[in-house]
């Protein structure tokens, strides 16, 4: 590495809060998805309850794009950012349909 030099952006103490608040609501929000998309397939609410997950998951992702930009992440790690925006979006439905597989083939 003779010539090249290595830069970093650091975290501006007035980003800081901005992180803090928009990594902690990628957990809350995350958490909504999560539990109204379940409550919605267990039959605990009604399926016009089903859009109100997929904001969450909106909001999710938003926030896990807000807390990238302002940790000045590189590209590997804003596609990892991404695959689990991607992730937390398909996990739910992996999970309900190898459930619903597996209700059917032991048919009580």
């Amino acid at each position: 590495m003779v010539g090249e030099v290595l830069m970093t952006k650091d975290i501006l103490v007035d980003e800081f809060l901005t992180i803090f608040v928009s990594s902690t609501l990628v957990l809350v929000f995350g958490g909504f998805y999560v539990g109204i998309y379940t409550a919605v397939k267990v039959k605990l609410l009604k399926n016009w309850a089903m859009p109100f997950s997929y904001l969450f998951w909106i909001l999710t992702a938003y926030c896990l794009y807000l807390m990238g930009s302002y940790m000045h992440v590189n590209e590997f790690t804003a596609k990892a950012l991404v695959v689990a925006a991607i992730g937390i979006l398909l996990l739910p439905h992996a999970v309900y349909y190898m459930q619903d597989r597996v209700h059917e083939e032991n048919e009580h």
